[in-house]
């Protein structure tokens, strides 16, 4: 069978739709890949081949302005370009990436979606009742598929406008990067989601970073507690950093950052600070303490996988989700950015040392743990995926494995 990967260009969306892609070719099965050229490198050196968005390669997949009708088009072109030369059985997208739904639409093929670490749009159809989670839910929704309709009258297909439970945004198979012990009532979801367990992966470990190393073992002997901060990607929308840093700036610790700001590495920062544009993540996470992160996929998913408990801060999109499947889990603490006046130095201090002072946070987490590590995440989506070839229709649950 082929199967067609549309991946977002950012490594948190790439690297588990390579982690499956590799799962399809140990089976057997033929696998390209669609995305932006800027990580095409890690595409090419799994040994898959990615193809240009045209004769004329450029930007597609991007991250930054996935929700904009016009990338949608042109991710729906890009797919439709590389299906005259790679004619694929099944669309492989992701739950963010709107343009292969299309595309699939055009084509008559089944498309699955790669999802996050939940569920992020409404379970059940009408009012969405007073609960805030189910309330920014709907406005989630509404918003991508308002924009995802004007996408479609662009490339002249009709507006969709169903039920929650019926809504197009998800394919014909939506998997979810979690497990029922963190997303909790999974016979609530729509019947074309499927949990897959966490499906991190990780290119083959850089030469090795002696600095890094030399920092971490000082770090290790100092005693003090580690923690990773990672805010989100977008520092415009949720730019948490600098109340961190003077949050923090007194404590006894150790912090390390991703901040993926040009300059970020020539900024001074206080002396127990190691702050870089890119760390990998898994390195630092093996000791850390605790991660301060705005509740993206990626970090929450490689804390959870290592017992780490967090302290999310959130501003929108999937964090919301994700930090409550978290919270109620009891391995996260919450912080909520509605104002400017929500998130402050003195909040996130006391956060901090609550996370530190409550040792049932790590003890779930650490069961959290155990539940992901149960699960094969590639395998189990490569068996749904398998499935979806076969069948070339939605599955019911009822026979899903």
């Amino acid at each position: 069978m082929r199967y067609l990967f549309c991946s977002l260009d950012s490594p948190g969306f790439l690297f588990p739709a390579l982690a499956i892609a590799r799962e399809l070719r140990r089976r057997s099965h033929e696998v390209a890949f669609v995305t932006g050229p800027t990580f095409a490198h890690f595409v090419q050196d799994s040994g898959f081949e990615r193809i240009p968005r045209g004769e004329q390669d450029g930007k597609s997949f991007q991250i930054e302005i996935f929700a904009q009708p016009l990338e949608m088009v042109r991710q729906a072109r890009h797919v439709e370009y590389a299906l005259g030369r790679f004619h694929a059985d099944v669309l492989v997208g992701q739950q963010l990436a709107l343009g292969p739904l299309l595309a699939a639409e055009r084509q008559g093929l089944p498309v699955a979606s790669l999802g996050l670490a939940s569920y992020i749009f409404p379970v059940t159809d009408g009012p969405p009742g007073p609960e805030m989670l189910a309330r920014r839910a709907a406005s989630l929704h509404d918003g991508l598929l308002a924009r995802f309709n004007e996408a479609r009258e662009a490339i002249g297909l009709r507006p969709s406008s169903p039920r929650y439970r019926d809504t197009p945004l998800i394919g014909d198979l939506l998997m979810v990067r979690s497990v029922p012990e963190l997303e909790g009532d999974v016979a609530s979801l729509p019947e074309r989601v499927r949990l897959v367990g966490d499906c991190l992966w990780e290119p083959p470990e850089a030469p090795p970073d002696p600095a890094l190393e030399q920092w971490l073992e000082e770090a290790r002997a100092s005693g003090l507690p580690l923690f990773y901060v990672q805010p989100a990607r977008d520092l415009e929308f949720c730019d948490f950093w600098p109340l961190v840093v003077e949050a923090l700036k007194d404590m006894p610790s150790r912090v390390v950052a991703a901040i993926r700001k040009p300059g970020v590495e020539e900024e001074t920062f206080p002396p127990h600070f190691l702050v870089r544009r890119h760390v990998p993540q898994s390195s630092i996470l093996r000791q850390a303490h605790g991660i301060i992160a705005s509740g993206t996929t990626t970090v929450v998913l490689g804390a959870l996988t290592h017992s780490v408990p967090a302290l999310l801060l959130v501003a929108g999109g999937e964090q919301f989700s994700t930090s409550e499947r978290c919270r109620r889990a009891g391995a996260a603490l919450s912080l909520l950015r509605r104002s400017d006046d929500d998130l402050t130095p003195r909040s996130i201090r006391a956060a901090v040392e609550e996370l530190l002072a409550t040792p049932s946070l790590a003890q779930n987490a650490g069961r959290l743990r155990e539940a992901l590590a149960r699960v094969d995440g590639p395998a189990r989506a490569a068996d749904l995926l398998e499935e979806l070839g076969h069948q070339r229709q939605r599955v019911p649950r009822a026979n899903a494995s």
